[in-house]
């Protein structure tokens, strides 16, 4: 992916399930949503086979690609996604803003991908994504 044009920095986005093809199906369908420049990486996975579970070096480096000044939204599935996010947060502490949110992955990830543009905050982009966790099915 390109970096930002005309000096702008945005956040970037972390998806983060157990099967880092579930990540990427996550981020191909918010693909559609992206009306702007920044870094979607898929942070899933614990091996280029595919296989299930989530590292903190994969995360880190995820959160790394992602990274393009403005800081780092981290989403995740569940249990050890989470506990491995904070890991790569606590490592990556001096370099980058990392913030892990609590929200439902899927809807969390569509309302961040969304909402992301070069004039929002890591804070509002955070508080945004929160939301997602009172959006009713019906």
């Amino acid at each position: 992916m390109s970096k930002i044009s005309m000096g702008e920095t945005m956040v970037g986005i972390v998806v983060v399930a157990h099967n880092p093809k579930l990540s990427q199906e996550i981020i191909n369908f918010c693909l559609e949503l992206k009306n702007s420049d920044f870094h979607l990486v898929n942070g899933g996975g614990i091996d280029k086979e595919g296989n299930y579970g989530t590292c903190p070096q994969i995360i880190s480096r995820a959160i790394k690609s992602a990274d393009q000044g403005d800081g780092v939204v981290v989403l995740c599935d569940l249990g050890s996604s989470v506990l491995n996010a904070e890991k790569a947060k606590e490592a990556l502490k001096d370099e980058i803003r990392v913030e892990i949110v609590d929200a439902p992955i899927v809807e969390g990830a569509i309302v961040g991908v969304s909402s992301n543009h070069p004039k929002v905050k890591i804070e509002t982009l955070v508080e945004f994504i929160k939301e997602a966790k009172e959006f009713p099915k019906f």
